[in-house]
């Protein structure tokens, strides 16, 4: 367990790591790798179950794929513009474009980064046990060499999100957005779902309209909902932002986190249901898009700034009914903002997520409860980290919270080891 905690705490790095492309094209606030990360494990859970490909697959390459970025940095960019000038302008302009390379020079370059990349994760996987080592590393494989389908699926949708990215940053103006992103995508989508896809975006930005085929509304509605779901990687926790920390993880960050540790404590678990756990880690704050982020405590603390400092540096306790008309409340405002944010999607996404919702928030399936004594456990981990950062920093109420709600084996062992590496 201890190595676990340590591993998790390299991961976590990621969550406040801006990915370079962004940073080169001086993008103020960029979305971190976590942030990018997020979204490409739904994508790649949406587009894969429509082109019948093994959905949990997916989605573990996409959450696998840049962990390696912990030590080996995100390097892309770097290596297609090793000498970019100092001036600003004359800097603005290369980047503007996409670099052309022998095929040589670009070989050569690729395996540069595939070897730093390879060591960089191989030093992270360290941490783990054998059977998870083994679990996250053909993951990674798998997306660096397309040796599945999903696989080769994955790697050309990260190239999809990171356009879709740069979208919503710099607009479709090519003096402001430039041509790299789409030559990038263009240079290795090949996959017929994916090419019907990028019609959609081309439609959606720049020709603003949509035949009638039904395929291509259903991918639109999907799109749709990528970008509205794209808007929590701009979303600090609530729950951070109460008590004073600066600069606190996204939302995205916190689902990120929660779903790394579905993976590592679920796969402990043979009776869960791993895909399912997974993608209930993905969905389960999603209604914030809509609501805000949210605590259980929202409706009854005190409009004064300094007397809710107060209260919240303990548990607040309430009465059993209390608590059972915060639960309604909280939960019928999320379950309609999730209706709200999948109504356009076809019946089998939609149906699945408000589910999976109800599942996680009544606990009412074997992953529902389990992830939702894992969701207490990593807002305690994230607490303890601010900790370290911040002394003065109280998380007295999260102990509580966690010694209230958890009872699973497995996590109260990963609280003890809590115990011994933080105090």
């Amino acid at each position: 367990m201890k190595d676990i905690i340590n591993f998790l705490i390299e991961v976590s790095k990621l969550k406040e790591m801006p990915r370079t492309g962004w940073v080169l094209r001086e993008v103020k606030n960029p979305e971190t790798i976590a942030d990018h990360t997020f979204r490409l494990a739904f994508i790649s859970w949406f587009l894969a179950q429509k082109r019948n490909f093994n959905q949990k697959r997916a989605i573990k390459i996409a959450f696998s794929h840049d962990l390696c970025e912990v030590y080996a940095g995100d390097i892309t960019p770097f290596l297609y513009y090793p000498d970019l000038p100092k001036d600003r302008e004359k800097r603005r302009k290369i980047l503007m474009k996409w670099t052309r390379l022998f095929r040589e020079e670009k070989e050569k370059k690729g395996r540069i980064k595939l070897k730093k990349e390879r060591e960089g994760l191989l030093k992270l996987l360290e941490f783990l046990p054998l059977n998870l080592r083994k679990d996250f590393y053909s993951s990674w494989v798998d997306y660096e060499k397309g040796i599945s389908k999903e696989g080769k699926f994955v790697n050309q949708l990260n190239r999809i999100e990171t356009l879709i990215q740069s979208i919503e940053y710099f607009g479709i103006d090519e003096t402001k957005s430039g041509t790299d992103w789409w030559e990038w995508v263009e240079e290795i989508v090949e996959d017929p779902l994916l090419l019907e896809f990028l019609k959609i975006i081309q439609n959606k930005f720049y020709w603003k309209k949509f035949k009638s085929i039904k395929d291509e509304k259903e991918l639109k509605t999907i799109l749709d909902f990528l970008l509205e779901i794209g808007k929590l990687k701009r979303m600090p926790r609530l729950y951070w932002l109460l008590r004073g920390v600066k600069n606190p993880e996204t939302v995205t960050g916190h689902i990120f986190t929660l779903s790394i540790m579905a993976w590592i404590f679920g796969r402990e678990k043979p009776e869960l249901n791993m895909e399912k756990l997974l993608k209930m880690a993905l969905c389960h704050e999603l209604s914030a898009v809509y609501t805000g982020d949210t605590t259980p405590y929202d409706r009854i603390l005190p409009k004064s700034e300094k007397q809710r400092k107060e209260i919240l540096k303990k548990m607040l306790r309430l009465s059993r009914k209390e608590k059972n008309w915060v639960f309604l409340a909280d939960f019928e405002e999320e379950k309609r903002a999730l209706e709200r944010l999948t109504k356009k999607l076809n019946s089998v996404f939609k149906g699945e997520m408000i589910q999976l919702l109800r599942e996680y928030r009544k606990k009412s399936s074997p992953e529902g409860y389990f992830l939702s004594q894992l969701n207490v456990l990593a807002v305690l981990f994230q607490g303890l980290l601010y900790r370290e950062k911040e002394k003065s920093f109280s998380v007295d109420a999260l102990w509580e919270w966690a010694f209230e709600v958890c009872e699973d084996p497995i996590i109260l062992e990963f609280l003890d080891a809590l115990k011994e590496k933080f105090y």
